[in-house]
This record gives structure tokens, sequence and C-alpha cells, in this order.
């Protein structure tokens, strides 16, 4: 057991404001969460002029599998790889890896691509623990990768389709239309209605996307938002909308498409790639107006320190401090679908608490001094 004392707590709980109190955990949950808890038989950490938040929570990261030679999260010899799964690419043991938890983020989602149109299955993990990645895994497969626009036009310089906007949306459809007819096959197979259909990795790979299990989580900037909630729609699927940049000018559209934005990263130079409208003061509107939000650093491209700078950036741009953290902790975790587990600091959830010498995203010397992941210190900053 260990048990927090004296900690200003932000348990990112709806409707809860910080205040000073204790946090008990055993077994890798939090057990209690109050004032003067009893210590018996407890690690007790006192953490008196420190402020306390739920692990932070990465909801697009490529961390881990670009760390060797070559790019192991983008097969780009096939446009549509939906069977393929991020979580056989990532090296827990690089040191990108091995830094996620120093900077207070205690889980991310872990994607493949964005130079397919489908890319392959993303999972959540922990960012430290035990010796192998399936060890870490919280949810896998967690979402389908996808990505439109310029990133799988890139086939085109290979004489491949895509080459254009129209090729990819195609694809996309295509990939989904045949997974729709695979799995209608399959289900009258099972009611006498006809032949199994010959097994086919990549339809099987869509088939939960199709039956809502999982959502597409889908690379796009500018007007492939509408693309993506087209398709979304059309085929009765959930979907994120990731790097949501130039949000600002389908407000109406992706709160009616009920999406959640993970908006970012943020501080790349306007022009990057098809990168413009990267302004994160653009996720206060959506915020406002109920849809759910989250920042990311789409590590590598941006390390670690960008996640807690993105919601401190949101917050200079006017979103309400506590609006801001939850962008980073309970946001992330519901688009997730893990926030039966982490996200906040509550009484059975996972015990990831990230311990702080200020308050994040609103102090800029705010530093993390503990890290813990279920129930364990996995860091301390010495």
């Amino acid at each position: 057991m260990l048990l927090i004392r004296n900690a200003m707590l932000y348990t990112m709980e709806d409707g809860a404001v910080p205040q000073q109190g204790d946090i008990l955990m055993d077994g890798g949950k939090i057990r209690t969460v109050g004032r003067d808890l009893p210590a018996q038989g407890a690690e007790v950490l006192d953490a008196s002029g420190l402020t306390a938040t739920p692990g932070l929570i990465d909801a697009h990261s490529h961390v881990g599998g670009f760390a060797m030679e070559g790019a192991d999260l983008n097969e780009i010899t096939d446009p549509v790889t939906a069977h393929l799964c991020a979580i056989d690419a990532i090296d827990i043991h690089c040191d990108a890896f091995k830094a996620l938890h120093t900077f207070g983020i205690t889980a991310a989602c872990f994607v493949p691509g964005s130079a397919n149109v489908v890319c392959g299955t993303g999972f959540v993990a922990k960012t430290a623990g035990d010796n192998t990645v399936g060890d870490l895994a919280v949810l896998n497969p967690a979402v389908m990768k996808c990505a439109l626009g310029g990133n799988p036009k890139g086939y085109g310089k290979k004489g491949k389709t895509p080459m254009t906007r129209m090729g990819v949306a195609d694809i996309f459809r295509d990939a989904l239309r045949k997974a729709r007819s695979y799995l209608e096959k399959k289900e009258a197979a099972r009611d006498g209605r006809g032949e199994m259909p010959s097994y086919d990795a990549k339809c099987e790979a869509l088939i939960p996307v199709l039956r809502r299990e999982i959502p597409l989580k889908v690379h796009c900037e500018q007007f492939d938002m509408l693309t993506t909630i087209a398709i979304a729609k059309e085929f009765g699927c959930d979907y994120t909308i990731e790097h949501g940049w130039a949000c600002n000018l389908y407000v109406d559209e992706l709160v009616e498409g009920g999406g959640t934005v993970c908006f970012g990263p943020v501080g790349i130079a306007e022009g990057y790639g098809e990168l413009t409208g990267g302004d994160v003061a653009y996720v206060r509107e959506l915020d406002q107006r109920g849809l759910n939000v989250c920042l990311i650093t789409d590590g590598p491209i941006c390390g670690p320190a960008a996640l807690l700078i993105s919601a401190g950036e949101a917050v200079r741009y006017g979103v309400p401090h506590l609006r801001a953290l939850r962008m980073v902790t309970c946001n992330a975790a519901k688009a997730l679908r893990v926030d039966d587990r982490l996200g906040t600091l509550v009484p059975g959830k996972d015990a990831d608490v990230v311990l702080w010498s200020a308050v994040p995203a609103l102090e800029t010397s705010a530093r993390v001094r503990y890290t813990i992941i279920d129930g364990k210190i996995i860091y301390r900053d010495t």
C-alpha cells in the first residue's frame, strides 16, 4: 500500500474543485481519496506543497516505433494494412519510450501510420512497468488508425493509387465496403443462408470498427475532417479526428458529428507538411460547445514535454485551466474508451498519479516530482 498525504488534489471528476487531501493505493488501484486517511500498513509519501493529478494520457503517439532503423510503424507497401498491429512494432526499451513517464505521461495510445489510408490497429498502454509491451497494454486493439490528405497521397510518387484526395477517400470507402460485405456474408452463413467467405485478414480487422467496438482514428487536416465525418456516417462508425488543424472552419460540422478531436501537436511551424491552422486557441469553442477534445504530441514529432506545454498554451489562449487539464487526462481516457480505468483520481481506478512541484498547465514552474503507475513509484525527481 502507498498513501499520498497532504497533496493538493486535482481529481478531474466532473464538478470537482481542487482541495487538500490524501490518496490511498493498494493492489495497483486507488482505494480511497479523502482527508486524514489512516496510514496503518502503508508506505507514506508526504506530498505537502505538491499538486496531484491523474497521470497524463497522450492519445496519439508513435514513440518506440521509430526508434530503430526505418519506420516500423509505416508499412508503405500497401495503402490498406488494416490487419497490422502497432503492438508488434513498439520498442519499450528505447530511450524515447522510457522518457515518457518522467514527463508525467503514464499512458498513451500507440498507433501506426500515417503513410497508409488504413494503417492498422493501435493500442493503449502504460508507459512503465513489466518487461513486455503486452504486460503494459491496457486495451488492444483500441483504435483503427487511418489517414487522409497529403500523407497517403505519397503512393502517387510510386505510380500507385492514391495520388489524390479523391483516390484516398475512394480507397477508404472501398476498404470499409469490402469489410461490410464480408461481415454480411459471415453472418448469413451462420444463419444457414450461404457459405462462409474465405478468410480475409484485412476485413476481419475492420469488423470491430463496423460493430462500433473500436473507433476509426483518422489523421486529417482542413476539409479532410468533413470527409471523415461523411465516411463514418455512411458506415455507421465511431471516429476521432487526429490533428484537426483548421478545426475552427468546421465547428458546426464537428459538433454535429460528435467525434472526439485529438488536436495537435502544438508548436510546429505553419507549412510543415499540410499544417495550416494549428493554433491551439481553436479548441476553445469546440470544448465550450460540448465536444470531447484532447491534446496530443504525435511523438516523436514532438517530445513528451509538449503534452503539458500544449495544455498550458490552451490556458494562455483562454481555455479554463481545469478544462485544459481534462484535455490531457480524462478527455483522452474517454476518447480511447479506457475511462473505466484511467483519467481521474477516484476509488477503483488504476493508481496512476503524478505529483507536481506546482500546478501543471497553470504555473510554468511545474515539474514532475513523482510518477506513480499502478501504485508504484516509477520515477522521482531527485
